[in-house]
């Protein structure tokens, strides 16, 4: 089983816990099957989908007062003891995604 865990961060690579006092919401899909949502924690603006089998998904970060609302990043998990991190970087000032990284690492 492997983790996906998703950071919103500004441009500044600071915590971007919620725009306007409405936090951002991280959804896990397969196909246009929605199988997990999280509100993104507002201390470390993070979320996480734990457990999942081998497969293909879409992360999708959504906010209403950002640009695009909805922002997603397929993800392959295809090893067992994985850990995906997706970091949804947005320029503050102007409310749009700048980009999405993406890092794997090996579960301890």
């Amino acid at each position: 089983m492997s983790d996906i865990f998703v950071l919103v961060r500004d441009q500044d690579n600071v915590a971007l816990t919620s725009i306007e006092g409405i936090p951002f919401i991280a959804q896990l899909r397969q196909g246009i099957k929605t199988l997990a949502e999280e509100t993104v924690d507002l201390i470390y603006a993070d979320a996480g989908f734990d457990d999942l089998p081998l497969g293909d998904y879409t992360v999708v970060v959504h906010h209403e007062r950002v640009e695009p609302q909805e922002a997603a990043y397929d993800v392959v998990i295809n090893t067992h003891d994985e850990i995906i991190l997706l970091t949804f970087i947005y320029l503050e000032p102007e409310q749009i995604l700048l980009h999405i990284q993406a890092a794997r690492e090996k579960r301890l």
